[in-house]
């Protein structure tokens, strides 16, 4: 990483206190070299410490970003990101979110895997023996920029742009559904908003798992038993409409369902 450190410091104090406050700052991108990944990632990383240190909360999960080739193209960005998911950042499926508390939420929809077992090993067989089960989930996306995504590195700087996630309904152990022909729709208020087919994911969600398994082990932090993990949208991510509840459903797991309040 050609950064220095005060620098990687500077900008997640600034990423941490505009999500604290609410407000937005200037990208990260021009003040990084091209496309300089090691460096947004160890943003991210003191990002996420800052959070623990200052505000107490855990790690919980983590997300994986960027892994369908149609939103890859919306943004103009071809690789998947990871980010860090806190206990603060958890909620269950009826959910009210404060509009107040985002910059401009985003909703997306996706299978979250939960982990009964440390993945150790980034191999199909290791990471399907370690998912205790799936369940549908929004993934509560924000981003600290006053704009579109910006450059790779913005997005994997500011969290992948992980702002929280409501997990669904119902579990369901893995393997009782193919998941790559499940089929995924959003409403909100009753009117379609996106939807999509888990082979969207990378083919199968599974695999952003792997990929996910492999990164974390390649960092030092492999992912561990009772983790959450997001596996990346199956539709477009699309804004969030206010004050209408939005459900998501995904063919044989369920659905989960939230509503942004404008009022909160």
């Amino acid at each position: 990483m050609s950064v220095p450190q005060e620098t990687v410091a500077r900008i997640a104090r600034e990423l941490f206190e505009a999500k604290r406050d609410v407000r937005t700052v200037p990208y990260v991108s021009p003040r990084l070299p091209e496309r300089d990944l090691d460096a947004a990632y160890a943003i991210s990383a003191e990002f996420a410490a800052l959070r623990e240190r200052e505000l107490g909360v855990r790690r919980v999960g983590r997300k994986v970003g960027l892994t369908n080739p149609l939103v890859q193209q919306r943004v103009g960005i071809d690789e998947p990101d990871y980010g860090v998911i806190h206990d603060d950042m958890v909620h269950a499926s009826g959910t009210r979110l404060p509009l107040s508390g985002y910059n401009r939420l985003l909703i997306e929809a996706e299978v979250a895997f939960v982990l009964r077992s440390d993945i150790l090993e980034a191999t199909r067989e290791a990471v399907e023996a370690a998912i205790d089960y799936v369940t549908p989930a929004f993934e509560v996306v924000d981003f600290r920029y006053g704009g579109p995504v910006g450059q790779i590195v913005d997005t994997i700087a500011d969290n992948a742009g992980c702002s929280g996630v409501v997990l669904g309904e119902e579990r369901h152990p893995y393997g009782e559904v193919d998941l790559t022909t499940a089929e995924m729709v959003i409403t909100g208020g009753g009117t379609e908003i996106t939807r999509g087919v888990g082979s969207n994911v990378l083919e199968d969600p599974v695999n952003a798992v792997i990929w996910l398994a492999g990164t974390a082990i390649r960092t030092g932090e492999p992912l561990r038993a009772g983790e959450v993990l997001l596996s990346g949208s199956i539709g477009y991510i699309e804004p969030w409409p206010a004050d209408v509840e939005c459900v998501a459903t995904i063919t044989g797991l369920g659905r989960v369902v939230a509503t942004a309040d404008s009022k909160g």
